[in-house]
């Protein structure tokens, strides 16, 4: 049993990279149709099925088998690759992944029965089994209410199916004969969610033959748990049916012409390289974690010996005692380093394992929103902690999409303003320092102040007093603000006011840092501070009322001594001037109610902290200089504490709490 489970983990591994593997070539398949690049998604998809079938998921075999096939046809010349046989490629790879889960036990997916017809008539062309026999109707797009309603009915667990029908041309009273057959659809398949036309009571007026001609084809979505091939069926049953196709439903956009949209544009063109790179092995997370939580104790311990070292050195008279621990100190200092920087390489991720799920993304919703734009990936290499790398995804796939949907414009207003048609998305990543910065850029309509600060005043997320002295700047920053859109009306994409609060929250919970440049006409590009890694971070102590303190080093933003006649009070505000800039102060001791020293210094140690464009000047007792710590949570007693991100425990034993800046600045009102 121990050794079945070994396998089944080796085999989920493997999938992971075989599934990414695959949504790669995919992606580049709507624009290199190549014979290798065929090959290398028939390779990929030949892998998946010989690893399933030696596990026995048969119901992996099987979607891959197809899969199989049908590339197979691609390759003999037999099939053309066009968008209809992407979306599918990419609706079997979907698939796949929900397999993938399922046998994690995840997820409860089984049924592919559908998806499996899918793939095998798609040869054929025949959509519900039948090829079409005439011109049918196409889908409009559709309301608001009619897209939520869908999804509504997709959370339940049903398919929505799109139907086509053609009604007979010696049908008598057309539009009574089509409100039966709805009739008898909602009786045995399911509730229709949409009709074109509506259908009409029996006994209506229908009025002449020219009205009456508008029933002769139809178009309509309903959901349901029933398969293409059982509704079909049972709309041929009627006698006045002409035709009926039936599919799958994808979208709730109408399909739009192929552009190049989406293409994603990388450093160099894909490769298979299975073959190639280093020799790796497969190590469990929990492992490598248990491991850096001894080196964190080694710190400790060796950030211990080192102000032994210093202690003994001043007080000791054998100096070859000294000499020697001193020795040992150095080169324990040395390997704790050393093997530091080697768990946390280990635990590194180059940030190429998030940015590979953008491209579907972008893709995705370009074709929903109907624009051409084209992702630019740069700075893939960037490593970043697996951990930083699992929580800054979310927060990534907001900044997206809000440039797909509100940043690109739509491509007629591109040309008049002088932009190319297509739009452009692109994100880079690069270290800086001790930290990761990376940026969502677009060159689409950029923001304009002026619509932020009237949709805030609207919705009641300002006054009009605070509005009178907000910076154009200011103004922009006003969508991290809670229940802050300028959406004209909500969709799948937008517009029902969250997001960029949760970007900003999630960001700072990770001790990271966000700022806005944006130009109207010309584009925005957010940037995002991150620390490498939230195990051990280097932070500033300092001395609060006897008390130790860690700050951020990611946060701060300078350090100052300042005379007690800097400091100044505007309307009960203690605030701080430094080059013609006015920064609130907040005196730590009275925040964390401890009570300030008797003794003032002649110069008082100020920290300024920032976050996004604001900034907050700490007043501390005492600066100890910096310090690397491992950071430690408060446990479940403790719960959250406002203030507080964490512990740490000193080289002298002590323990320091590690401030949490955002709690700062919620104080102020500033968020």
């Amino acid at each position: 049993m121990e050794d079945l489970s070994a396998y089944r983990e080796a085999f989920i591994g493997e999938m992971v990279d075989q599934l990414e593997r695959m949504e790669h070539y995919l992606l580049h398949l709507e624009h290199d149709t190549s014979s290798d690049m065929i090959q290398s998604i028939f390779r990929t998809a030949h892998t998946i099925k010989g690893s399933s079938a030696a596990m026995g998921f048969d119901e992996m075999k099987s979607v891959t088998h197809e899969v199989e096939h049908l590339l197979d046809m691609v390759r003999s010349n037999k099939l053309q690759v066009g968008r209809s046989l992407v979306n599918l490629l990419f609706e079997a790879l979907d698939h796949l992944k929900l397999l993938r889960d399922e046998y994690m036990g995840e997820t409860a997916f089984s049924d592919i029965a559908f998806l499996l017809h899918k793939l095998r008539i798609f040869i054929e062309h025949k959509p519900s089994g039948e090829p079409p026999k005439g011109e049918l109707k196409e889908l409009k797009a559709l309301t608001l209410e009619q897209s939520l309603r869908l999804e509504e009915v997709r959370e339940t667990g049903c398919s929505i199916l799109k139907v086509q029908l053609e009604l007979s041309a010696d049908c008598i009273m057309k539009g009574a004969r089509y409100y039966l057959i709805m009739q008898d659809i909602q009786a045995r398949f399911g509730a229709v969610l949409y009709s074109d036309p509506a259908a009409s009571e029996p006994g209506a007026p229908f009025g002449d033959d020219a009205e009456e001609e508008q029933y002769s084809r139809s178009v309509f979505l309903i959901g349901t748990r029933e398969s293409a091939e059982a509704v079909a069926a049972g709309l041929r049953s009627h006698s006045d049916v002409e035709e009926a196709a039936v599919e799958l439903y994808q979208s709730s956009a109408p399909v739009i012409p192929k552009p190049s949209a989406s293409a994603v544009k990388e450093q160099a063109a894909p490769e298979d390289k299975q073959n190639k790179g280093p020799q790796t092995i497969r190590v469990s997370v929990e492992r490598l974690e248990h491991l850096m939580n001894l080196v964190g104790e080694l710190l400790i311990d060796q950030t211990s010996l080192a102000q032994l070292k210093q202690s003994v050195t001043r007080s000791h008279p054998n100096e070859e005692f000294v000499e020697r621990l001193g020795d040992i100190s150095d080169h324990i200092s040395r390997t704790v380093g050393e093997l530091q920087d080697s768990v946390m390489k280990a635990r590194m991720l180059p940030i190429k394992h998030l940015f590979q799920r953008f491209p579907r993304t972008v893709r995705d919703l370009s074709q929903k929103l109907g624009k051409d734009i084209e992702l630019v990936l740069d700075g893939m290499e960037t490593e970043l902690d697996r951990t930083v790398i699992e929580e800054i995804g979310d927060p990534l796939i907001h900044l997206i999409r809000n440039a797909v949907d509100h940043g690109i414009e739509a491509a007629d207003v591109r040309i008049a303003s002088g932009k190319s048609a297509k739009g452009t998305v692109r994100l880079n990543s690069y270290h800086e320092d001790n930290q990761v910065i990376i940026t969502v850029e677009d060159d689409g309509g950029g923001i304009r102040p002026e619509a932020i600060l009237e949709s805030a005043l609207r919705k009641g997320v300002v006054t009009e007093e605070e509005a009178a002295h907000l910076s154009d700047q200011d103004a922009v920053y006003l969508i991290f603000r809670p229940g802050f859109s300028t959406a004209a009306q909500v969709s799948e994409v937008s517009g029902r006011g969250v997001g960029m609060d949760i970007v900003r929250s999630q960001i700072e919970r990770l001790n990271g840092m966000i700022h806005i440049d944006s130009q109207p006409g010309t584009g925005t590009r957010f940037t995002i501070r991150l620390p490498l890694t939230l195990a051990i971070i280097t932070g500033l102590k300092v001395k609060v009322s006897q008390r130790d303190y860690i700050i951020p080093m990611t946060n701060v933003v300078e350090i100052v001594r300042v005379l007690d006649k800097e400091i100044k009070t505007i309307r009960g505000q203690s605030v701080l001037v430094i080059r013609k800039e006015t920064i609130p102060l907040v005196w730590l001791s009275d925040t964390l109610n401890y009570e300030r020293p008797l003794k003032q210094k002649k110069h008082q140690p100020i920290v300024i902290v920032g976050s996004a464009e604001k900034k907050i000047a700490l007043a501390v007792d005492e600066l100890l200089g910096n310090q690397e710590v491992v950071i430690k949570t408060l446990g479940s007693y403790l719960g959250k504490i406002p203030y507080v991100a964490g512990a740490a425990i000193l080289g002298n034993g002590r323990v320091a709490l590690i401030a949490e800046i955002s709690y700062f600045f919620q104080m102020m009102k500033m968020q």
